[in-house]
């Protein structure tokens, strides 16, 4: 990789070192303060309604700003987020803690859409590039999620705040050396995103976006929990997060054969089908550890091929002066509508049903996403 990839790299790595931390303990830290299913499903809400709001607003700014300036964008919000979880540290209710997360997730919303498309420009659209940048995100939540099971294994999880602020002063200091943005071609001529959105491949592909995070929701929001409840230490939790983590690494560093051979959209649609049967079988195995670690290789697929095809369609179907909104609008389909709506209503299905019928509804989703996306293909 070059210096410009290097520090992409680097900044992916910070970044879901963070993630590692708040996505599969912020429930059972939550759960450690009395709350309930439906409660924790409201309250981790936040960090997906922030990207229906945040990414078209940060995407604006950054195709609005000059090139050396987008990496500042991302740093400052940074501090602002890290700023903001200090606020974890009081003894909130319900309704102000909610405050507080929204807050936080706001500043943080805009900042892997912005990266994304800092990414895409420095690979030049080679996957394999793309994927050894995008695989340091992969190794950082890696390290966070064992080293923060095996630290509130010992210490407790309600020091996660203090790790939440730690984790994002080094993701501000790693924004500082973000490659600036290219400057766009004055030759090229200026679209509108209604005439992008005009085209029914880019709607369905919204729409199949949206429907794979909705079924994403169960694993997102209480998966952790469902573990915990199920025998598995928070040791033994982070384990299983970082195997399904490894297989994404290895998706990431061979993928490009992988499109060569099957093609982009016949992998971005394949992805469905797949997440379908991952939770399903998450689903009927009662807590048995083989289908277990099964489900989570299949990670390579449901996050890996997919994420890595979205990015393809979103850089091939949106022109460059619309990259960073086209990835803002990637973000707020999926992260911010499909995320959000599905977290709350996981969290009720839990509590009305049983848990595993949480993730038999994400693979009705999922399975509806699959047609969808083979819609959007033929387009």
């Amino acid at each position: 990789m070059n210096a410009g990839a290097r520090r992409v790299a680097a900044f992916f790595g910070t970044y879901f070192a963070y993630v590692g931390l708040f996505s599969p303990y912020l429930s059972l830290w939550l759960n450690g303060r009395g709350f309930s299913p439906t409660e924790i499903g409201i309250l981790v809400s936040p960090m997906q309604w922030a990207r229906v709001v945040g990414p078209p607003a940060w995407g604006w700014l950054a195709d609005h700003s000059s090139p050396r300036r987008v990496p500042r964008i991302v740093q400052w919000a940074a501090v602002a987020a890290a700023i903001s979880a200090t606020l974890l540290l009081l003894d909130w209710s319900f309704w102000g803690l909610f405050a507080v997360l929204c807050l936080m997730s706001f500043f943080l919303s805009g900042q892997i859409p912005i990266a994304e498309s800092l990414a895409l420009q420095t690979s030049k659209g080679d996957l394999g590039t793309y994927g050894r940048m995008r695989v340091w995100g992969s190794i950082g939540f890696i390290a966070a999620v064992l080293l923060a099971g095996l630290w509130f294994d010992r210490m407790g999880v309600e020091t996660l705040p203090a790790l939440l602020i730690l984790a994002l002063a080094i993701v501000a200091v790693s924004a500082l050396a973000l490659p600036a943005r290219g400057a766009q071609l004055h030759d090229e001529a200026p679209v509108g995103l209604r005439l992008i959105l005009a085209q029914p491949k880019v709607r369905l592909f919204l729409l199949a976006s949206f429907l794979m995070l909705l079924a994403h929701a169960p694993l997102y929001t209480l998966f952790s929990l469902w573990l915990e409840q199920n025998g598995f230490t928070r040791t033994e939790i982070g384990v299983l997060w970082t195997l399904g983590v490894l297989a994404e690494i290895v998706l990431f560093q061979y993928q490009r054969p992988l499109f060569d051979r099957l093609g982009l959209t016949r992998c971005w649609v394949g992805a469905f089908w797949v997440t379908a049967l991952r939770f399903g079988l998450i689903a009927v195995s009662g807590g048995g550890l083989f289908l277990i670690v099964i489900a989570q290789l299949l990670h390579a697929v449901t996050f890996g091929v997919h994420h890595s095809a979205s990015m393809a369609l979103v850089r091939e179907w949106f022109p460059g002066q619309a990259q960073a909104r086209g990835q803002a609008l990637y973000t707020m389909a999926s992260y911010g509508l499909g995320g959000s709506l599905g977290g709350m209503a996981t969290g009720w299905i839990w509590e009305t049903f049983s848990p595993e019928a949480t993730f038999m509804v994400a693979v009705a989703f999922a399975s509806l996403g699959g047609v969808v996306a083979a819609r959007a293909a033929k387009a």
